[in-house]
């Protein structure tokens, strides 16, 4: 009799904790929700600013471009939330991407008042950014697993016991 009481205790815990959860993580729904309506009122006047220094008399080409990159920064923002919101997952590659773009448009605004150190700076983070994005894609076959890749002299062979083991586990 105590034991079924102890199995309808854990059972009522585990509902609890269930419930909590799920309140969470409609509040985080929330609050992403409201970040990307954030972030759309946000691209919106930057666009219309844009436009604005379009049409303004002297207004030079570089800061017109700082804009218009910043402006695809934050439709790659407003993506990665999107993103999170369907998958419940950060896209790291997409994240690396804007925060090369980011580094990439301060290097377009500052670089004609950079010195030296600030160059070697910014090409060693420029090229840690670049290699954060291609180095997953290109070493590992996929992230949740993280088995690294076999660089073999026949890789025909290690093809077609991939797809023999593929075709065996969608029979079973």
């Amino acid at each position: 009799m105590e034991e079924k009481k102890k199995k309808i205790d854990l059972f009522e815990q585990a509902k609890i904790h269930k419930k909590i959860g799920n309140f969470l993580e409609f509040v985080e729904d929330i609050i992403v929700l409201i970040l990307v309506i954030f972030i759309f009122i946000i691209t919106v006047v930057a666009i219309s600013d844009m436009a604005i220094s379009l049409f303004k008399k002297g207004s030079k080409v570089y800061t017109l471009i700082a804009k218009f990159i910043y402006i695809f920064i934050l439709i790659e923002i407003f993506r990665l939330t999107i993103i999170y919101l369907k998958e419940r997952r950060v896209d790291t590659s997409l994240m690396v991407k804007t925060t090369l773009i980011a580094v990439l448009r301060e290097i377009i605004i500052k670089a004609p008042s950079f010195k030296l150190p600030e160059y070697i700076g910014v090409s060693i983070l420029a090229t840690t950014l670049a290699l954060m994005y291609y180095i997953p894609k290109y070493i590992f076959v996929s992230e949740s697993k993280f088995e690294l890749r076999k660089f073999n002299k026949k890789p025909q062979k290690r093809l077609r016991k991939l797809i023999t083991l593929k075709k065996k586990n969608k029979t079973e």
